[in-house]
Order: structure tokens, then sequence, then C-alpha cells
């Protein structure tokens, strides 16, 4: 089976919105539902704990194993529903994810609380394989970047308000009411979607670029996957143990790591639109620097973390540059793999994930080590995704004119 191709060059979809906006928006709001569903269990870690009676390692170890489940389901689903009405598809997943999240909020036990996480990670996988190509298929030609950190601004929001009010929610009615009320907004997304998104025109993918394997034999595509995967590994290093890093070694109180957490998430909506901005215009050049920079933000981290006053600039640069980092990604591999996007997402997404696993089990290896060197350790596998990135210059195609 063969990918439907969901590029700029795609064409307009088969029933034009009436505002162009909408249906950007009901996928952004998705994202956000998305995001901050998976992160719950991170901010109710105690009350699931106390409520269901197990550790907290255990609670805590529902976010890894979700991690692992989109990135080794992301793949393969995708490739499965490949032939699938795009909308149809969408639709799909995103009532399998409010099902997972009902699920989730009904549990009595951890065994269903973990059926119900699993079933979220299924879908989470295909959703995120598909939400940038079908960002991509509203844009205007050229635009696709600009359209994807519109999408995208939603991971944002759901990291500086979702996952906190999430939390304070969970802590006044109960952590099943955190989840109930992400259900809920999650099921009106749904009904948005119905309502406001285009059907997208499947189109045959040439046979050089069908299926999963096909697609990383496209030029640039499989180091693009594997940057990915390195680059999002060495950031979730230090930022799965950032909170022991900000109060413990850099002596900020709780209140004021709270705070630097906030700008964090509050930067990362001035990293989406910079990569939105820019990588329409320069995008080999624009994902360069954004590596760049959270390089330096995190060797700045390091060396600052006993003086606070630099050590808020670094968590500032930090949360610009990781926010930036999958706009700039997402568009890059559906420029590689222009002619097969679905697919390519799917890769994306996976390495997306297993870095993330990774990289939590690779900060809890080290965290009987001073939680100080976590960020010069993140250092080392951003140097070789510096390297593959830098790599796929040649396969880059040229942007559109306006």
């Amino acid at each position: 089976m063969s990918a439907p191709l969901l590029t700029d060059q795609a064409g307009p979809p088969t029933k034009s919105l009436a505002r162009p906006w909408a249906g950007l928006l009901v996928l952004a709001t998705t994202i956000f539902v998305v995001v901050t569903t998976e992160l719950l269990p991170v901010g109710l870690l105690t009350p699931i704990s106390d409520d269901l009676g197990v550790a907290r390692s255990r609670v805590g170890l529902l976010v890894t194993v979700y991690a692992f489940t989109v990135g080794l389901t992301a793949a393969p689903l995708t490739h499965w529903t490949a032939a699938w009405p795009r909308k149809r598809l969408y639709m799909t997943v995103s009532a399998a994810f409010s099902l997972g999240t009902v699920l989730s909020a009904a549990a009595e036990s951890y065994p269903m609380l973990a059926i119900g996480r699993f079933l979220c990670g299924m879908a989470h996988g295909v959703f995120w394989s598909i939400v940038a190509g079908y960002a991509a298929a509203l844009a205007k030609p050229g635009r696709s970047s600009r359209t994807t950190a519109i999408v995208f601004a939603g991971n944002s929001a759901a990291l500086v308000l979702g996952v906190p009010l999430g939390t304070v929610l969970g802590n006044v009615v109960g952590w099943r009411g955190a989840f109930c009320a992400a259900a809920a907004l999650g099921l009106g997304a749904l009904a948005a979607a119905q309502r406001l998104l285009p059907d997208i025109p499947n189109r045959s993918a040439p046979p050089q670029s069908a299926g999963l394997g096909g697609a990383l034999r496209l030029p640039g595509l499989r180091s693009m996957v594997t940057a990915t995967a390195l680059l999002v590994l060495g950031h979730f290093t230090v930022y799965t143990y950032v909170t022991p890093l900000l109060h413990d070694a850099a002596a900020f109180s709780e209140a004021a790591t709270s705070m630097l957490l906030a700008l964090y998430g509050l930067a990362g909506f001035l990293g989406t639109w910079l990569g939105g901005v820019l990588g329409d215009r320069r995008p080999h050049t624009v994902l360069l620097g954004t590596i760049a920079l959270m390089a330096g933000s995190l060797v700045l981290l390091g060396a600052s973390v006993r003086l606070q006053p630099l050590a808020v600039v670094a968590v500032a640069l930090w949360g610009v540059a990781f926010a930036a980092l999958p706009v700039t990604l997402q568009s890059s591999v559906l420029r590689l793999g222009a002619t097969a996007p679905d697919a390519a997402s799917a890769w994306y997404v996976s390495a997306f994930n297993l870095g993330i696993g990774g990289g939590a089990l690779t900060g809890g290896l080290l965290s009987s080590s001073p939680v100080a060197m976590l960020p010069w350790t993140a250092l080392i596998p951003l140097v070789p995704a510096f390297v593959f990135a830098w790599s796929t210059r040649a396969a880059f195609p040229h942007p559109p004119s306006r």
C-alpha cells in the first residue's frame, strides 16, 4: 500500500473551507488535548499512586511505556492504514484516543489504567504521523512550515496551560476528573473536526517511495530520522529530570522552579513562531541553526547551573530551541518525504518517541551521578545529530517561488 500525497503540491482539498483557519484550529486543539493527556500522569503522579495503591515509580513508568508504544506502533499502523481516506483515519484515531482517555478516567486498577494508556499510545502514533501532512495539505504553496507552526502551537499551549491546569484540576477534584476533562475536550474537538475539516484526496505515490521501507530510501530521509532520534534523546535526558536539576543543583526554590518551567513553556511559543516563519525561507539553514541553539543553551545551562541569572537565560533559550525543533524537523521530513508523507512522518514519529523513552531511561540511569552533569551528557548525541542533519542539505528541494 502507498501513502497518499499530502504536500504543498498535493492540490487543494476536495471540499474548501469556508474559514481557512478553522481546520488548523481544530488540528491545534486536538494536539493540545493529545499532549496534555500524554503528560497528565507526570503532574498527577502522587494522586494516582495513592489512589491505586502502587509505587510512584510504576505510575512514572506509564510515561516511558507510552513513548515506546508510540515509537514501536506508529510506523506499522500508519502503513496498515495508508489506503484509508485521510479524514476517516483522522476521525478514527481521534476517537480511539478519546476512548483510551475515558478508559483511563474510569480505571479502578493499575492494569486498567495501563490498558487505557496503551490504547492512547497506539492512536497517538498514527495521529502524529498524519497531522502534519493534513496541515500541509491545507497550506498555501510554500507555506508548509508556517502552517505546521500554527498547528504545533497546540503543543506549546499544552505545556504552558494544559498540563499545569490538568494538575491543578486533578488535585482539586481527583485525577480521574482531570482525565474526564481531557476526554470531554477531545470529544468536542472530534465533533468540530467532523464539521470543519475537509476531505483530502488520496494520491498514489511513485513505486520507488511506496511503503515504509521505500520511504527510508528517499534521499536524506534516513539521516533526518536518525538526527531526530538523537536530538530528542539528548533533550529528554535532561528534561525528564529538569526539576531536580533546577531545584537541587541550581538551588532554585520550588516556586522559582515552577516559574522557570513556565518560562520554558512561554519561550516555546516564540520558538514555534520562529520555526514557522523562518523555516519556509531557508529550511535547512534554520534546522541547523535550531540544533546549534539547543546545543548552546545546554552548554550555558551546564556552565551556569550555580549562576542563577545565566541559568534563567539558558532555560529560556532552551525553550525557544526545542519548541522550534519539532516544527523544523517535521517540515524537513515532509520536504524530504514529499512523495510518501505519511510513511515519512511515521518514521519521524517513531524516532521522536523512541528518543523520548530512551532519554528518560538514560536520565534515570544517570540519576545516581551528580544531576548537574546531565546537560553535558545530553550534548553527546547532539554532535552526531548535527552531522546527520547537515548531510541532508543536497536532498532538500528548493522552496517554491512566490
